[in-house]
């Protein structure tokens, strides 16, 4: 009874719940939604309507509690959206799909349906306006006319519109990334901008949040028979992986990692605040830190390895990922999942991005294709490193050598070396620059004499402001 009216409470308008029970060997589950969260093994069709449901519309639910009910391994319930305008008082049918290995490297599929249709004495019914008699006599075994990826994309357009305006945005961003690093406050303003955009827009609203194990699946299918129709069927994923796949020959990493993960985003923010309230920043030792960075390669390599075992497993032990725990289910799973992600993002209120520099399996899996970028964007001075530490000190990931290279593996292009690289305050070359031209100004103005020797003494002060910053 508890649990029924806290279902009542979910249900928004027009919305129903179904309850899925079963005892079999295969799970109707499966664990497609661990990566994605989408139930990929079944759909629920009702005429030319099909369902499929995402982990944001499913409850797991221990037992049936009615008295003498079975003992079921699975029970879920499952919300649809009111949108599908699904009618429970019509038949309709759960279609499962099952797959299982005939080789190692083919997989035979075949699909089950399930029909369901309300005991008429259940039903006191009137008919609908609007319906037609072949409407209110409709049957669930219709098959559908439209492939059930087009039907999602449809559905999707107004996220597909959104993600595809930041992509736009985001390339913009980087190709006058040298236009935009000159003025510091809008770049800071730009980049905090856009991190909010991910982490509500593109993570909590539109739930597009990339794992690794959509890496491994991409390596499954291309062993077992791939086909796109299955990739399809996640519109937001698909645009954003394609994004990615661009930009990673041109940029390597960086853009998702830097700007386009919303769990990246979470910890960046959370991690300005904690600054605006003087929590004290931790900086590891760079041989520990260098070390450290081998972690997430460690993880995807075990994850890869597993995954040409069992993709199940795989997906399950990918949970190292806090993705899915706090972005596609905002928080709402076992306690255990929540401690692993909420100690993560306590972390890094003390170490900026300390997932995304030691553990993420994701940032590594796409670090190794991210060396056939093809142009080097972000710029260095010979001075880089050999005296002037300013940077590398500054780096948000420490993704800068001492030896003044930028490691791009590691970095998220977060521009802010590109900032100092323009600014004629902070970086010792362009303060020697700055120096020079106001000294050649100063000589070939017509200033009074009294203007000149203010204005050399400021210079002198400028001199060792930047020989002390080349000294840190």
């Amino acid at each position: 009874d508890a649990e029924y009216e806290n279902l009542q409470r979910r249900l928004e308008p027009g919305q129903q719940a179904i309850l899925l029970a079963a005892n079999g060997r295969y799970s109707f589950k499966g664990s497609g939604y661990v990566r994605g969260g989408i139930f990929d093994r079944f759909h629920l069709i009702q005429g030319d309507t099909s369902v499929r449901f995402h982990d944001k519309h499913h409850k797991r639910l221990r037992h049936i509690a009615a008295a003498g009910a079975t003992e079921f391994k699975d029970v879920d319930l499952f919300r649809i959206p009111a949108e599908l305008d699904f009618d429970p008082a019509l038949p309709w049918r759960i279609e499962l799909l099952v797959g299982r290995a005939t080789s190692p490297t083919k997989k035979a599929f075949i699909t089950y349906d399930l029909d369901y249709k309300i005991p008429a004495f259940y039903l006191q019914r009137a008919p609908q306006p609007g319906r037609t008699e072949k409407d209110n006599n409709l049957s669930g075994g219709v098959k559908d006319a439209v492939p059930l990826w087009q039907k999602i994309w449809l559905s999707k357009i107004p996220e597909i519109v959104m993600l595809s305006l930041a992509m736009i945005v985001l390339t913009f961003i980087f190709f006058f990334q040298n236009e935009l690093a000159r003025h510091p406050k809008l770049t800071n303003r730009v980049r905090i901008g856009f991190l909010i955009f991910t982490l509500f827009g593109i993570g909590l609203y539109a739930n597009a949040q990339l794992s690794v194990v959509n890496i491994l699946t991409v390596f499954n299918a291309v062993a077992t028979g791939f086909d796109w129709s299955y990739f399809l069927l996640e519109p937001t994923i698909f645009v954003l992986w394609s994004a990615v796949a661009a930009s990673l020959l041109l940029w390597g990493r960086g853009p998702f990692c830097g700007w386009l993960c919303p769990f990246g985003a979470l910890q960046e923010l959370l991690n300005r605040l904690a600054k605006f309230f003087k929590i004290p920043q931790k900086r590891l030792p760079w041989g520990l830190h260098e070390r450290l960075w081998a972690l997430k390669y460690i993880i995807f390599l075990v994850l890869f390895g597993v995954s040409l075992h069992s993709l199940e497993w795989a997906e399950r032990l990918a949970e190292v990922e806090p993705f899915k725990t706090t972005i596609i289910l905002k928080f709402m799973r076992e306690w255990p999942f929540l401690v692993f992600a909420g100690g993560l993002l306590v972390i890094g209120l003390f170490i900026e991005r300390f997932y995304c520099r030691y553990l993420c399996p994701l940032g590594a899996a796409l670090a190794i294709p991210g060396h056939l970028r093809i142009f080097k964007w972000l710029r260095r001075y010979k001075e880089c490193g050999t005296p002037c530490q300013i940077c590398a000190n500054d780096c948000m990931v420490g993704a800068i050598h001492p030896e003044g290279n930028i490691n791009i593996n590691e970095c998220l292009y977060c521009l802010h070396c590109q900032v100092m690289y323009f600014d004629s305050h902070t970086c010792p070359v362009m303060i020697k620059k700055r120096l020079k031209r106001e000294r050649q100004e100063a000589m070939t103005s017509s200033s009074s004499s009294v203007e000149v020797n203010e204005l050399m003494a400021g210079i002198k002060a400028d001199k060792v402001s930047a020989a002390g910053k080349s000294n840190l």
